[in-house]
């Protein structure tokens, strides 16, 4: 592991704490549905993420870079996702949905596994900026006598440190939710929304 190799995973250590889309996803799915659920989410973007660099391989990413009508079409549907699964948050805090406990005749089941991967691949995968990342910032870290197996070691590993990071802060979430009393989970799961429905909308908004 050489030095370029190592400012590689400091760029991309920071790129993936910084919150965004995949970390509110993360959060609302959490305090919806546990700990698994928020790992399950978790794996669910770090497989969008490895779309993204096999995309890239095949000259996807920078197709999509290079063209505005397919990054506005993308930008959109994936603020339209993001708005969708707000408004429910939203809407469930206000039914008075509890998370992750025994659902009954008001109280709606938890968020389950199947469910919250989906929208984490989905959620990552209507995401342009994530595929932007594969065409801006991993060649800076790459020379010409770079060959496939060094780019495929660059995608692996920022898979598996964005899928490590969101199940450890999910698995933190979702734990401190657990300790919470009704109504302070009703609260989370209602802010969660509002902040995905915010990123939604700024996602929509922003340029490039």
């Amino acid at each position: 592991m050489d030095a370029r190799f190592l400012a590689y995973l400091a760029v991309a250590a920071v790129l993936i704490v910084t919150p965004g889309p995949d970390m509110a996803l993360v959060a609302r799915n959490a305090v919806k549905g546990g700990v698994r659920a928020a790992r399950a989410t978790a794996f669910g973007v770090g497989t969008g993420i490895l779309g993204w660099g096999l995309c890239s391989g095949l000259g996807v990413a920078a197709l999509l870079a290079a063209s505005a009508t397919l990054f506005a079409g993308l930008k959109l549907a994936g603020a339209l996702f993001l708005v969708v699964l707000g408004l429910r948050s939203l809407w469930a805090a206000a039914r008075g949905a509890e998370g992750p406990a025994v659902p009954g005749p008001t109280r709606p089941a938890p968020l389950g596994v199947r469910d919250a991967y989906v929208q984490g691949l989905v959620g990552n995968l209507l995401n342009p900026k994530a595929g932007i990342i594969f065409v801006a910032i991993v060649p800076q870290f790459i020379a010409p006598a770079d060959g496939p197996l060094r780019i495929a070691a660059m995608t692996a590993a920022f898979v598996v440190m964005v899928t490590g990071w969101l199940a450890v802060y999910g698995a933190l979430v979702a734990r401190a939710a657990t300790r919470l009393g009704p109504r302070v989970r009703r609260a989370l799961d209602g802010a969660a929304g509002a902040v995905m429905i915010a990123l939604g909308v700024r996602l929509a908004v922003e340029r490039r």
